[in-house]
Parts: structure tokens; C-alpha cells; sequence
């Protein structure tokens, strides 16, 4: 009888991970094979491909241009002349195979400039509409490169010596009227970008999140709830919906989120420095984790109400409070350097909109990343637990809106 008992009580996990596994295929097979999904995704590439090459290339970068220069470079490697700040920042480098090569990009405008090197000997060929800037910039990268090829040849130690440097450099302090030192601002083509995916990131959240409490009171007014519970529990049936939700919803954001890379990586939408993987990369995974934190909410908000049209008023508390991130985001964006966002960057839901901001402009490393997710993770689930409470308590009530406070609250 032992045995027995406890061949049944190891078949309880699978079976419980079988019903979450079957409601999720379930949602994510009619989400995405849904005509409106695919159109909107298709539709939302566009915008975004539209909003990379149109708006964010007419603002100037912190060089003064409005795009990026390219150079092809034969005879020595690529990198051996594209270090310093002018080489990585505002000049794009290519090798050649050689000079003929590299003369056919230059005239065929496939690079502003190029550079030959042939032993001690080096050309640069322009023409004549490439920008005085251009030219400066490989000067003073051939220039960099043959000071430290010479310093190699005297046994310097080159990598001491620019430290020792830069170092020395003076830092740039800009002073307003009054002698102080304004906010720290970033690159206006790197922060617009920066706030644009806070934007886009929060937009897909919401209507995500509204699809959620629609499909609970879909469910529950159409009385296929009481099917579906004659076989799963409802905290089953709750977690394989927002899970099948939300694995449309990360679907497409990941979609979203490769066209971005794949624009500023080789379409050159932004700048350079626009750190577009590792932006995308974090703002995915705050998506998920944003995503799981308020979605078990709308799910119980939704199990509130009988009647699709009373949706509205069941998730208005919840829609006010995933504002405030929103709201705080946006302030945020003003001074990201400032004291109380470094504090705010921590608590959720907060981090779930200003981390992906701090990362697009250089302002947070992975560290700081893991602990703020582990604080979201651990507060989502709470709420998790919290919403399961109600969804349970109210999911086969029909007729008149279930209050919250009287789904919170036990019966005797």
C-alpha cells in the first residue's frame, strides 16, 4: 500500500506540469496563429524599422555628424589603426583585400576613405566629397598607430604609457550660469533610442496584460471555465493561460527586438556606440519578468466580472499601478546618474522599465541586473500567490462583480 501511495504521489508533479504544459500550448496556438497577431507584428516591424532609419539618423551624434564614416584599410590589420576614441566611436572600419579593392569601395561609395599601407609607406585615398572630418580622423588614427609601432621598436611599454596618459587627460566639466555642474545628459541619439525601448517595452506589456484579463472573462462568460475546471484546478489553469500568453508575448517582442539589432548593426540606424544587443537582450528579459509580475493581477481581475464590458472597470486598479513605472521611467530618463534612481533602479516594479533604460546608455552592468531581477522574481511571485487566492475565489462566481477585498478575504 506504501508503494502504491507513493507511485501515485510521484505521479502528481508530471501530471500537474502536464495540465499547466497542455493549457499553455493551448493559448500560445491561438494567440499566435491569430490573423491580427501576425498582421500587428509585421505592422510593428515596420514602425520600428521606420522609427531607426527616419528619426533617429537626423540626430546628430556626439560628433557633430549625422552618420557614420566608413574607411576600408589594406596592409595591416583592421584594428592595429581603429583604436582610440576616434577609431571606435565616429569612424566604421572594413579591410580590403588590396588597393584595388580598397580604391573600388572609395569610388564606388562604398567608403568615405581608404587607407594603404605598404611597409613604411602609407596612402589615403578620398574623394573629393568626403568630409574634411574624414580626413582628419584617419590622419590622426595613422598617426596613433605609427607613434606606438615606434614606440615598440624603441621596447617601451606601450599599454603603461597609455594609462599613465589617460590619466592624465583633462576631464570635460560643463558649467551652467550659476557655476554648477548641470545634470549628466547622454548622447540625444542614444537616449532617444534608450527611451523609445521603454516606451515600446511598456506599450507591448499593456496590451498584453489587457489580453490576459480579457481571455480570463472570455472564458468565464462564455461558461467554458466550468469545462475546463472539471478537469484542471484553477491555479492550473490560471498559470497555463498567462504562461501561454505570455509566450506569444515574448515571441513576438523577441522578434521586434532582432529587427532592431540587425537595423543598427547593419543598416546603421544609430550610432556606434548604441550597445544594441546588450540593450535588447536586457529589455527581453525585463520584458518576461515585467510581464509575469502584473499578468497573474489582470488574470484575477479579470476572474472578478461575468460580462466582457465590465473588464474595464475590474482592472482600473491594477492599470493605475503599472503606470507609475512608466511615469518614473520617463523622470528617470532626465538624470539617470541621480540618487534616488540608482535607489528606485532596485525596487520592483520600477526596475522592470529603468534597467532596460540604464543599459541602453552604458549606466548598468549584469550585476546589478541579476540582483534587481532576483528582488522582481521574488516579489512577482508573491503577488502570483496573492492573485491565485482570488482567481480561485472567484472564477465560478457568476452574476454581480466580485469585489476585490471580498475575494481576499477567507470565508468561514
Amino acid at each position: 500500500m506504501s508503494e502504491g501511495t507513493s507511485t501515485k504521489r510521484a505521479g502528481a508533479v508530471p501530471s500537474a506540469r502536464a495540465a499547466v504544459w497542455l493549457v499553455t500550448k493551448r493559448e500560445t496556438a491561438a494567440r499566435v496563429a491569430n490573423r491580427a497577431y501576425v498582421i500587428g507584428t509585421l505592422v510593428n516591424v515596420g514602425v520600428i524599422l521606420g522609427l531607426l532609419y527616419f528619426l533617429a539618423p537626423s540626430t546628430p551624434d556626439d560628433h557633430g555628424t549625422t552618420g557614420t564614416a566608413t574607411v576600408a584599410v589594406t596592409g595591416v590589420p583592421v584594428g592595429a589603426v581603429a583604436r582610440g576614441p576616434a577609431g571606435k566611436d565616429a569612424t566604421r572600419w572594413r579591410p580590403a583585400a588590396d588597393e584595388n579593392a580598397a580604391r573600388r569601395q572609395v569610388t564606388g561609395k562604398k567608403a568615405d576613405a581608404a587607407l594603404v599601407v605598404d611597409g613604411s609607406r602609407v596612402r589615403m585615398l578620398v574623394r573629393t566629397d568626403t568630409p574634411g572630418q574624414v580626413r582628419a580622423t584617419v590622419v590622426a588614427s595613422v598617426r596613433q598607430w605609427a607613434t606606438t609601432r615606434a614606440l615598440h621598436a624603441q621596447h617601451v611599454d606601450t599599454d603603461r604609457l597609455t594609462h599613465e596618459v589617460t590619466a592624465a587627460l583633462p576631464r570635460t566639466e560643463t558649467v551652467d550660469r550659476t557655476g554648477h555642474t548641470p545634470p549628466d545628459t547622454h548622447g540625444g541619439a542614444e537616449l532617444g533610442a534608450a527611451i523609445g525601448i521603454v516606451t515600446i517595452l511598456f506599450f507591448q506589456l499593456f496590451g498584453y496584460w489587457m489580453m490576459v484579463a480579457q481571455g480570463v472573462v472570455e472564458e468565464k462568460s462564455t461558461r467554458v471555465v466550468e469545462v475546463l475546471l472539471a478537469t484542471l484546478t484553477p491555479l492550473r489553469l490560471m498559470v497555463g493561460k498567462v504562461a501561454g500568453i505570455g509566450a506569444a508575448a515574448v515571441l513576438q517582442t523577441a522578434v521586434f527586438g532582432v529587427t532592431a539589432v540587425l537595423a543598427v548593426r547593419f543598416g546603421h540606424a544609430l550610432p556606434a556606440r548604441f550597445p544594441a544587443t546588450p540593450a535588447t537582450l536586457a529589455a527581453l528579459g525585463w520584458f518576461v519578468l515585467g510581464f509575469a509580475f502584473f499578468a497573474f493581477l489582470f488574470a484575477a481581475a479579470g476572474s472578478l466580472v461575468s460580462r466582457a464590458e465590465d473588464v474595464s472597470s475590474a482592472v482600473m486598479p491594477v492599470l493605475m499601478a503599472t503606470l507609475v513605472p512608466f511615469g518614473v521611467a520617463i523622470a528617470a530618463a532626465q538624470d539617470l546618474n541621480a540618487g534616488w534612481v540608482q535607489v528606485v533602479r532596485y525596487i520592483p516594479p520600477f526596475s522592470m522599465l529603468i534597467m532596460p533604460l540604464q543599459v541602453s546608455v552604458h549606466e548598468a552592468g549584469w550585476l546589478p541586473n541579476l540582483l534587481a531581477a532576483l528582488l522582481m522574481l521574488t516579489a512577482a511571485t508573491a503577488l502570483a500567490t496573492l492573485s491565485a487566492r482570488v482567481y480561485r475565489r472567484s472564477i465560478l462566481r457568476m452574476g454581480a462583480t466580485v469585489r476585490w477585498r471580498e475575494a481576499l478575504t477567507p470565508t468561514g
